[in-house]
């Protein structure tokens, strides 16, 4: 498989082309056949990217060559083109209607076009020369990929190939991995067909594989095996005659040339007659593409033909296991924890020999080093070989300081520890490749937030509806987003950092060390992006060209463990389409943000901007008015910024599709937000009491709004949102604000848009309109989360509850009887907070099925009972009592929620204190909560 990196920017070129030539109309009158002309062009040039990928390996620096000419070009021509709506748009914004401005404007637009013009024609006689550059070399055009004759990754998936016999030393911490497999093997009343191992490369996939294979257990409980290593260049018939031949030996030379001369439909039926007369295991290693298994499916019995035959496959895709059975078994390996990879580096190091001991330094710098391997095994194992050799202190820092050999080092069979992960990132689609490079300017063990990720992506232009793909009609971009996201974690080239506490979502991802430091060279190797530094350890600026920015402030090298620039005037920023600050929680003194803010006049292209985190020491916390002339820019962050104020020529980014103000204070945000017409994503959080009838009207495109206050924001607005997935709002007037809001298109019957919606509701429910209008909100299925603040003298019932609500907070008065008859039947509710003056309140048993979370404030703990069965989810438990006396006591039915891992008591007695304590009289209730404590 070839290396081709830049086929995917030239893609994406060629279709942000075909976008300007729709949305810029207006401006590309006089250049759009020339503009047309450069598409064409371009997407000739994919077709000679595809046939060059063939020839990968006969002067791989020339293909190299033309393929950097042929991304450059691309991106000029890009840069050309937005230049020039630049100059029009701009000059159109301040026109005057005087005749001698008039005609100056009109010229001065003739002499753009004139210009670049000729800048096209320019790149269009070099693609020409480049695509005849080509053909002299015998390089044709072709419209698909084929096969590449790449030898250098042949022999890396030859040294990759694996055999069952040959099993790994110093194995570490695989016994749970292979009773769980092999349990499911042989174990006839789990009738599971396929078990399969994934994990991404290097993780001890195959090893495992070949600790089953040679097990015990199973060699008795099977009649025959086959081990089949498949790879991503597959032979067909190869495999199966390899499988075939494996099942029934020993054969004879004239029944293996029988077998030979079988035609491949033959070959097929014969395997699938042995798998269905004895039981065979047979072992499918390293398996990419589902589509490998459809050729191979036709020799392989079905559960019901089987007999008793099995299948045990590795992979490093999620999808492929359960194409092949859905039904199958599926094992994900972890990575090591510290303690293991010190173990099993000491092993593969040698370190057991009895005349050698680690000094204490030398101990201190391998867990260092060990620990840059990120309980990855075959990077362990990496390690360990360099240093197996090597026994003085001198040598062990060397190979410390020069760590980045574990990328270039032997790994098993002999295979360079880069390649064996290039190989997932080269069978990346061309998309995902582009979307994974974003990832290269994240500083170390950052969150990886997976909204955020998605809507850059779309800001430049990664991430776009399937053509010709069947779309559903309330499918958006961020859906699409979210499936390249799920495709690169089942890949195994992102992983789960951590999961929400109620939904079950991700909440963040993570990349493995490793696979960072893969990220970083590929990057860095396309000129992709380059990270400069603002502050102290700054090194030697670049006049190099530059499209994306991670600005470091103040952060040394080593924790972004990038090679940096300074940021300065000799830096070509004209070209940058993204820029991403990272402030590691230092404060900005006025000079470093008048340094920023002066950068913003080089960003003509901009597409993507971050400031989150933006921390000031001085008193200007205004955004610069320069942001008005940023017009191609569709992302703008400035989220848990001090930045306190935004100028009214934001009203300018008529592209702007993301914009999240969720800042740390009050924003004084100017009435011009209804003039972003392709605005997506709202995210607000305090707005400035000086702000009000704030307009959203006109913003059809809109699909997620947050923190909508009815407050500030003229609520007449609702009327033109049409397009809503979610919304968070804050009702300050239930009955007149809930009115207009509720007879909003977005809140019509036959809406189906809708997916999620929050409200803060603060009122009084006593009357019959009122209580009418609560009912209405509760009706309606997209509600997952209500916050009624205000009085309430009951509680609906709670059919009158929508199926979906998993948070609940009721700071209410006048609710005098027990709630909890109501919300624990409730069947999703996951959060519950809420105070009252109840007396009696009683928890039954099958109560509160699926909540996690329950906070209660003024509650009389003597007067709380709770059933055995009750609350069989609850995780956490806070009771804050703020009545005359402290509380003395907690319900006795606790002991019986034993899923309950944190207990968080205010104003506790210290007798309370006393008898919880180990060894205390009530001690039994909690003893199995890990953690209690008394703020």
């Amino acid at each position: 498989m070839a290396e081709i990196v830049v086929e995917p920017f030239v893609s994406f070129v060629v279709e942000r082309l075909g976008n300007l030539l729709i949305q810029e109309h207006r401006f590309l009158h006089g250049v759009r056949a020339q503009v047309e002309q450069m598409q064409k062009e371009l997407g000739r040039m994919q077709c000679f990217l595809k046939a060059a990928d063939a020839r990968r390996g006969e002067g791989d620096e020339l293909v190299s060559n033309w393929i950097s000419e042929i991304r450059e070009l691309s991106l000029d021509a890009e840069d050309v083109i937005a230049t020039f709506v630049i100059k029009v748009a701009l000059r159109r914004r301040g026109r005057i209607h005087h005749m001698l401005k008039r005609y100056f404007c009109i010229f001065s637009e003739s002499r753009a076009r004139h210009t670049v013009g000729l800048e096209i024609e320019n790149i269009n006689k070099k693609i020409t020369d480049l695509t005849r550059s080509l053909q002299t070399y015998g390089i044709q055009p072709t419209t698909a990929l084929g096969e590449s004759s790449t030898s250098r990754f042949e022999r890396v998936l030859q040294l990759r190939r694996s055999y069952p016999h040959v099993v790994e030393e110093d194995i570490i911490c695989l016994d749970e991995d292979v009773k769980a497999v092999v349990d499911h093997l042989v174990n006839e009343t789990k009738n599971c067909r396929v078990v399969s191992i994934l994990g991404m490369g290097g993780l001890g996939k195959t090893t495992l594989a070949k600790m089953v294979y040679n097990h015990i257990d199973v060699m008795h409980h099977f009649d025959c095996f086959a081990w089949a290593y498949i790879s991503q260049q597959c032979k067909t018939r190869e495999v199966l005659e390899e499988i075939l031949i494996k099942l029934i030996s020993p054969i004879s030379r004239e029944e293996r040339e029988e077998i030979e001369k079988l035609k491949l439909d033959e070959l097929s039926e014969k395997l699938h007659r042995v798998q269905s007369e004895k039981k065979c295991l047979v072992i499918l290693d390293d398996i990419w593409e589902g589509e490998v298994w459809d050729r191979l499916r036709p020799g392989f019995p079905n559960t019901k033909t089987a007999v008793g035959s099995k299948i045990l496959l590795t992979t490093r895709k999620r999808e492929v296991a359960f194409y092949v059975d859905q039904q199958c078994y599926l094992h994900e390996l972890r990575f090591l924890t510290e303690k293991e990879s010190w173990k099993l580096f000491q092993k593969k190091a040698c370190l057991r020999e009895e005349e050698f001991r680690l000094s204490t330094e030398m101990t201190v710098l391998g867990k260092k080093m060990v620990k840059h391997c990120g309980g990855l095994p075959l990077a362990i194992v990496v390690l360990g070989g360099l240093l197996t050799t090597k026994r003085t202190l001198g040598e062990w820092e060397n190979v410390s300081r020069n760590i980045d050999y574990l990328m270039k080092g032997k790994g098993q069979g002999g295979v360079p520890m880069k390649i064996v992960l290039e190989l997932s990132y080269n069978d990346l689609p061309y998309h995902l490749k582009a979307c994974f490079l974003c990832l290269s300017d994240l500083p170390e063990d950052e969150d990886i937030r997976p909204i955020k990720l998605i809507q850059r992506w779309m800001a430049e232009g990664f991430v776009s509806l399937p053509v010709g793909a069947r779309v559903e009609e309330d499918e958006t971009m961020l859906d699409v987003g979210l499936s390249y996201l799920d495709e690169l974690r089942h890949r195994c080239m992102i992983q789960v950092g951590q999961l929400t506490r109620y939904s079950g979502r991700v909440k963040f991802y993570r990349l493995h060390d490793l696979v960072r430091d893969l990220c970083l060279l590929k990057a860095q190797k396309e000129n992709f992006f380059k990270v400069v530094l603002m502050g102290e350890d700054s090194a030697t600026a670049s006049s190099t060209t530059i499209r994306r920015l991670g600005v470091y402030y103040k952060a040394n090298r080593r924790r972004g463990h990038v090679k940096a620039l300074r940021i300065d005037e000799t830096c070509n920023l004209h070209h940058v389409r993204s820029c991403q600050f990272y402030f590691f929680g230092n404060r900005l003194g006025d000079s470093k943000w008048r340094h920023i803010k002066s950068i913003f006049k080089g960003f003509k292209l901009l597409t993507f901007l971050d400031l989150e985190n933006t921390k000031f020491s001085g008193e200007n916390k205004i955004l610069p008015k320069a942001i008005g002339n940023l017009i191609h820019l569709r992302y703008l962050s400035i989220r848990g910024s001090e930045i306190n104020g935004l100028p009214s020529c934001i009203g300018n980014l008529g592209f702007l599709e993301t914009l999240d103000l969720r800042v740390r204070d009050l924003l004084t945000i100017p009435n011009v937000l209804w003039r972003l017409q392709e605005l997506r994503h709202l995210y607000i959080a305090w707005i400035s009491a000086e702000c009000h009838g704030l307009r959203l009207d006109g913003l059809s495109n809109l699909e997620t709004l947050e923190g909508f206050d009815t407050g500030k924001f003229d609520v007449r607005s609702f009327s033109t949102l049409t397009n809503l997935r979610k919304l968070g709002i804050d009702v300050k007037d239930a009955v007149k604000d809930l009115a207009v809001i509720l007879e909003s298109p977005s809140f019509s019957t036959s809406n189906r848009l809708l997916r999620y919606s929050s409200f803060i509701i603060r009122g009084s429910y006593q009357t019959r309109e009122e209580q009418s209008i609560l009912r209405q909100v509760l009706g309606y299925r997209h509600l997952h989360k209500l916050d009624l603040r205000g009085s309430v003298t009951e509680l609906p019932l709670p059919d009158a509850f929508p199926p979906n609500l998993t948070h609940l907070s009721l700071f209410t008065s006048g609710l005098k009887e027990d709630p909890m008859p109501t919300l624990e039947k409730l069947p999703n509710l996951r959060s519950l907070a809420m105070n009252g003056e109840w007396t009696e309140m009683l928890c039954t048993a099958g109560g509160f099925p699926q909540l996690i979370h329950l906070d209660l404030s003024c509650m009389h703990g003597a007067g709380w009972r709770v059933e055995r069965g009750a609350m069989p989810s609850l995780l956490y438990l806070r009771l804050n009592y703020r009545g005359r006396e402290e509380l003395k006591e907690i319900p006795d039915g606790l002991r019986f929620v034993t899923t309950l891992q944190m207990l968080e008591i205010w104003c506790a007695s210290q007798e309370l204190k006393d008898r919880l304590r180990e060894g205390g009289e009530d001690f039994s209730k909690v003893q199995h909560v890990y953690s209690i404590t008394f703020p």
